[in-house]
């Protein structure tokens, strides 16, 4: 790979940390929304009133959706640029961020997450 003063340019491991990081992202989201789903980690009288089953399963079903979506665009992503090495399009090393919509598609799913945990700990 040439940069733009001519010289070659070794993109090292920053497309596996790119990947690596955001794949770790989606598994806490995930880890989150399965302890929410749980309910209290009190046994027989919780500290924190609880939402509905009914709830809890519907917002780890989106979570899982959010995160299913997010986790097909990398994989898609990874796969079209060579591994992460080379963008097809430009020749030039892929951008380090994700596309905008996948950055506000996580960002609507933790909002939503936070949304639900806080109404439901309020109307309890």
């Amino acid at each position: 790979m040439t940069a733009e003063g001519g010289e070659d340019r070794d993109p090292g491991l920053q497309p596996e940390r790119t990947l690596l990081s955001w794949q770790r992202t989606l598994i806490l989201v995930v880890v989150v929304g399965v302890l929410y789903m749980r309910g209290s980690l009190v046994g027989a009288a919780p500290a924190l009133p609880v939402a509905p089953p009914i709830v809890r399963f519907a917002t780890l079903v989106g979570l899982l959706f959010v995160c299913c979506v997010l986790a097909l665009h990398l994989w898609y992503r990874w796969r079209r640029t060579g591994r992460g090495l080379r963008d097809p399009v430009t020749g030039r090393p892929p951008p380090t961020l994700a596309r905008p919509w996948a950055m506000g598609l996580l960002s609507v799913g933790v909002l939503g997450l936070s949304l639900v945990l806080v109404v439901s700990v309020l109307l309890a």
